[in-house]
């Protein structure tokens, strides 16, 4: 019964049927939702990625078929996006690297699996990053995620060249240390991301 009636509400979105939409809407928003905040572990994230991914539904409605999973394509829609935003959140040459690297490392070429590889990466390179001093992470994030001179976040900074090596010397080195707590391969990713 349920089937018939989301092959409905499909049918009515299909020719542009806000009703039929919202009825969509209420049925997996929630779902959607948690499924986002299992991976990103933000509010404001999930809420934008379920919203983007309702978008993508609406503007591609004429296309969609009333013989496929319909919560199967929204999972999709949003794993899709999730990645774009994971991407946009940190430098694109970085991820470029990564993704050079897991060829390199031939860890396959299932794209879940190094994304799986990827999280497990970024979960573990938050957590060390967060034990840097304020200063210490800021001069990092400036150099190895911003692509910042030395020479730039000095000015910036208004730090002298020598101190801002040093903490970012003392930053790479605490980061080396505590990643290789969790996995020689992180540390390995990071050296390939972070310092070449």
């Amino acid at each position: 019964m349920e089937v018939d009636i989301l092959k409905s509400y499909i049918i009515e979105l299909r020719k542009g049927s806000h009703k039929a939409f919202n009825a969509i809407y209420d049925m997996y928003a929630d779902r959607l939702y948690g499924f986002a905040f299992s991976h990103t572990k933000s509010r404001e994230m999930s809420n934008d990625l379920v919203q983007e991914t309702f978008l993508k539904l609406w503007t591609m409605r004429e296309s969609i078929s009333t013989e496929g999973s319909l919560l199967s394509l929204l999972f999709t829609m949003s794993y899709h996006k999730m990645i774009d935003t994971f991407r946009a959140q940190i430098n694109k040459v970085e991820f470029e690297d990564y993704i050079e690297y897991c060829e390199f490392a031939d860890l396959g070429d299932n794209a879940i699996e190094k994304k799986l590889y990827y999280d497990d990466f970024m979960k573990a390179f938050k957590i060390c990053k967060n034990l840097l001093p304020n200063r210490q992470m800021e001069i990092f994030e400036m150099s190895r995620e911003y692509g910042k001179t030395i020479e730039e976040i000095a000015v910036g900074l208004k730090l002298s060249e020598q101190t801002v090596k040093n903490q970012l010397t003392s930053a790479l080195k605490t980061m080396r240390t505590e990643l290789s707590k969790y996995n020689l391969l992180y540390l390995i990713i990071f050296e390939t991301c972070f310092i070449t």
